[in-house]
This record gives C-alpha cells, structure tokens and sequence, in this order.
C-alpha cells in the first residue's frame, strides 16, 4: 500500500489510496480508523463510511471489498497524488 502519511484524526493508522469498486474513484482512507477523504487537503474534515461495508461516498460501492483495493503506482500517477506519497508499506 502506498501510503500518504498518518491519520490526524485516530493518530495511529496509515492513510492509503484506495480504489472504489465501481467507478474506479481515488479516496484516501485510514487503514485503522477508517476515516476517508475525497482530496488530498488532509486538514478538512474526514468523512466516516457506516460500517462494515464502508461504502464510498463517489459511488456507494463497497471500498472494503474487492475489487476495492489498494491503488498501485500508475493509478496514483493518472489521479495526480504522486506528489503526496510518503512511501510503500510492506
């Protein structure tokens, strides 16, 4: 997962860029708390998808399933978030 940095709001999560499993629409999401965001202006106010189906404010799909998943390097360069990558978890 590439990551964008830590959660500010839970403080402990990661913040990854996930793909939306409908209409393939970027967010940024924690991977502990699960607070979502729409652009990378990480000091607005987060978003909380109800759980366990966290389903994506773009499109409604389901972004904890597949064929949610994490973006990989070409979908972050197309979307124009390469310059807030922070690194790659493991």
């Amino acid at each position: 997962m590439y990551y964008v940095g830590i959660c500010p709001f839970c403080e402990q999560g990661n913040l990854g860029i996930r793909i939306c499993s409908k209409e393939g629409d970027a967010v940024i999401l924690c991977d502990e708390c699960d607070a979502l965001w729409l652009s990378t202006d990480l000091n607005s106010k987060p978003l909380f998808p109800e759980q366990p189906n966290l389903p994506c404010p773009c499109c409604q799909g389901n972004l904890s399933d597949d064929p949610a998943r994490w973006a990989n390097f070409g979908e972050i360069y197309i979307k124009g978030w390469v310059h807030i990558v922070k690194g790659e978890t493991g």
